[in-house]
């Protein structure tokens, strides 16, 4: 792994457990037991650490999203264990992204990147002829997560999970293009 990418990764965890404010070049290179002044030689500022911390995360649901949907095209299927895969093994991305987005600090170019990082609408459109239902799918996905993260409930059963993706497709009924996921696009 390149040094851009740890500490990338590295801003995730700090984010996601003491906070935005929390997030230093100083703190990062104590993470990552480098010499002072390696973090800010890869970002001079926090925007620019910031906006990279936005892109490791769109990087990472898109190399997830493509693994997953690799494996499955039934289309609840695939974003039922999308949405299992985040709440179980990525909850240090979904806490530095829901912070990272909530800041007014955080400049809104790096929110509309952090808000299109999880849960790509431009996929869900492919999936409808009617965009509105692709909106609505999206919006589906980012509570079931925020419910979940949250706390105001701890489903993360790729079962349950399926249940209200799977009503939400049935209900967007003829405007399914198929039931199925292209897998060969990211």
């Amino acid at each position: 792994m390149d040094r851009r990418t740890a500490i990338a990764d590295a801003a995730l965890v700090v984010i996601a457990h003491d906070g935005l404010r929390a997030l230093t070049h100083r703190s990062l290179d104590s993470a990552l037991d480098y010499p002072a002044g390696s973090t800010s030689y890869y970002f001079r500022t926090k925007a620019d650490l910031l906006a990279a911390v936005a892109a490791r995360l769109v990087e990472l649901s898109r190399a997830t999203f493509v693994d997953i949907a690799g494996t499955e095209t039934d289309v609840a299927t695939v974003v039922a264990r999308y949405l299992h895969d985040a709440l179980t093994h990525r909850l240090v991305e979904l806490r530095a992204r829901y912070a990272l987005m909530l800041d007014p600090a955080v400049a809104q170019d790096v929110r509309d990147v952090l808000a299109r990082s999880f849960f790509s609408l431009e996929r869900a459109r492919e999936l409808f002829s009617d965009p509105t239902h692709a909106d609505g799918l999206v919006s589906l996905c980012e509570g079931l997560v925020a419910d979940v993260v949250f706390g105001r409930c701890s489903t993360k059963d790729v079962a349950a999970l399926r249940v209200p993706v799977s009503v939400y497709l049935a209900g967007a009924g003829s405007s399914l293009r198929g039931n199925s996921v292209d897998t060969d696009r990211p």
